[in-house]
């Protein structure tokens, strides 16, 4: 299997959703400033409603997965909390720590 996939799901249709942002001196566009997610996690991860912790781990927001609205909730949110992202094999291309801990801070302060 190839390493374009999203870190949460395997599937094909791919963002690179930044750890840190551009506004942040350390957000500049490097890969290991990436996550491959599809468009939907993407949208989560940067409205805080799915944080990636650094011990590379999806958590939920707590109000998301308190609500019912159906299988795209259900499945498609709700069901990634405390999965295990999957990382590409090139360690060169995989996520820094640092940085998910500290976007991970920003997830549980929101």
């Amino acid at each position: 299997m190839s390493d374009a996939r999203c870190a949460a799901l395997d599937h094909p249709l791919l963002d690179a959703a930044h750890i840190l942002e551009d506004r942040d001196v350390r957000g500049i566009p490097e890969v290991p400033n990436r996550v491959a997610l599809c468009k939907i996690h993407h949208s989560a991860y940067d409205a805080s409603i799915l944080g990636i912790s650094p011990d590379l781990l999806v958590h939920v927001r707590e109000a998301i997965l308190e609500e019912h609205d159906g299988p795209m909730l259900q499945y498609g949110l709700q069901a990634l909390q405390l999965e295990r992202i999957q990382l590409p094999r090139i360690v060169a291309l995989r996520p820094r720590r640092d940085y998910l801990e500290d976007r991970f801070a920003r997830f549980l302060a929101a």
